[in-house]
């Protein structure tokens, strides 16, 4: 699957709690399957839901998740996935302050920031570059959460 989305996940706080965060809108009362939450099925909204004591918001247009910034000390994690452009990258925030920040395009490191978690080093990088496996394997290393087929999404427009 080309994945091409990014995705906000907050520790300790609900989904309701970190959509506010992104954007001015409310739960529409609509509820997805995982597919349609983590894919470009319907850009125009964000998708959320809260297992794990983790919230994660999806936002297939990445305008609202790419920009976000901690207004609080707690810990989160913004994921990008672009396989269109060969372009992956992660930004991890504990107590409020970012402690790690990694993109790389086309399997090359184009912005490498603070120290680099030890799942990094712990996960197979194919030839090409890390890739999507690479990022939910350090997704799973820092909020415990894996891709779940069952999870339902709520939905808010935007």
């Amino acid at each position: 699957m080309g994945w091409n989305t990014s995705v906000l996940f907050r520790q300790g706080v609900t989904a309701d709690e970190a959509v506010d965060d992104l954007a001015i809108t409310e739960f529409s009362g609509e509820l997805v399957e995982a597919g349609q939450a983590t894919g470009a099925l319907k850009p125009e909204a964000l998708y959320a839901a809260d297992p794990g004591g983790w919230a994660q918001v999806w936002n297939p247009m990445m305008d609202l998740v790419m920009g976000w910034e901690p207004t609080d000390p707690g810990t989160a994690l913004v994921v990008f996935f672009s396989s269109a452009s060969s372009t992956y990258g992660f930004t991890l925030f504990t107590d409020g302050e970012r402690i790690r920040h990694y993109v790389y395009a086309d399997g090359v490191a184009v912005e490498d920031e603070g120290t680099p978690l030890p799942a990094e080093a712990e996960v197979p990088v194919p030839s090409w570059g890390p890739d999507e496996d690479f990022l939910w394997s350090i997704i799973t290393a820092v909020t415990g959460l894996r891709y779940d087929a069952q999870l339902r999404y709520r939905v808010y427009p935007v």
